[in-house]
């Protein structure tokens, strides 16, 4: 059997569960305020996520880009800050003595499953390199996570061609269509438009838990390449008719019920049926939720 490699969960909304401001991810500039005014509590939620039993815990990094920062001005800061999100989960590895990689992201450049705000492909392109270039030598593994759209993830993984570190692809189907990005596209194209980058693992990431299967499906189809998920704590009640417009913010409140640490983790099983390697959590997931992946798959 393959070894399961299992990552952490959820950390804006773990500091928001904690009581930390983390104000809206479309006008502000969400968890990465917290780099900000609550970094205490941000290695903290690492060495919770730890000593649940993670193997690899990210950086909180995921909304420190020029295009979001600038809404508060601090474009100037990026670097700065991703240094620091770099840091504080460093520290928070040393301190628990355990042996567990870092990762960190290269998100969406602008809002989170919005594919129509993705930026010019040259634009991204110039991001992009500037992010990893600050990555480059300070984490274990770098995940173009959350990717909406065919040319933000390949702008995002070309920026990663030539980096130490292990280069990770995660595609979001955040909304209620199965095996659809906020773009409308379907995995098997969204696969084809990056296929020809050397990638060492290819994911589904921050979607309703139920949506990752079908697609991880049609993934193990077109690679040989480690395949895994780590979606939201919701079950989505999922649209068949593909003829309307995709808003996917609005689509997936509309259709998600709240679960829990068990249910997540039944669903991950059949994750693990379909060959997923790569198991942990994203938004609404807690150290609980990867305590229990631990005791049942670990």
């Amino acid at each position: 059997m393959k070894k399961i490699i299992i990552g952490d969960g959820g950390m804006g909304s773990e500091l928001r569960f904690r009581g930390i401001e983390v104000p809206s991810h479309i006008d502000s500039i969400w968890s990465a305020l917290a780099l900000i005014e609550n970094t205490q509590e941000i290695k903290n939620i690492h060495l919770d996520y730890i000593d649940a039993g993670a193997q690899y815990i990210t950086a909180n990094n995921y909304t420190v880009t020029r295009p979001i920062l600038e809404r508060a001005n601090m474009g100037h800061r990026m670097e700065e800050l991703t240094l620091l999100s770099l840091s504080i989960a460093r520290e928070a590895i040393d301190e628990s003595g355990k042996d567990v990689k870092l990762a960190a992201a290269l998100p969406p450049l602008e809002t989170s499953y919005r594919a129509d705000l993705v930026l010019d492909y040259s634009v991204m392109q110039d991001q992009y390199q500037e992010l990893a270039g600050i990555l480059e030598d300070k984490v274990d593994i770098i995940i173009c996570e959350t990717m909406a759209h065919s040319s933000e993830a390949h702008a995002a993984l070309k920026s990663i061609q030539n980096s130490k570190s292990q280069k990770w692809l995660g595609w979001t189907l955040h909304g209620n269509r199965m095996n659809t990005l906020p773009s409308g596209e379907n995995i098997s194209t969204a696969y084809e438009a990056i296929k020809e980058l050397d990638c060492d693992a290819y994911l589904i990431n921050c979607c309703g838990v139920n949506m990752v299967n079908p697609s991880l499906k049609e993934l193990k189809q077109l690679t040989d390449k480690p395949i895994g998920g780590y979606a939201n704590s919701e079950i989505i009640n999922t649209k068949i008719d593909n003829t309307s417009n995709i808003d996917a913010e609005n689509d997936h409140w509309g259709s998600a019920t709240a679960i829990d640490e068990d249910i997540y983790a039944n669903e991950v099983e059949e994750w693990l049926e379909q060959g997923a390697t790569i198991i942990a959590g994203c938004c609404r997931t807690r150290p609980s939720h990867i305590k229990k992946l631990v005791e049942m798959f670990g």
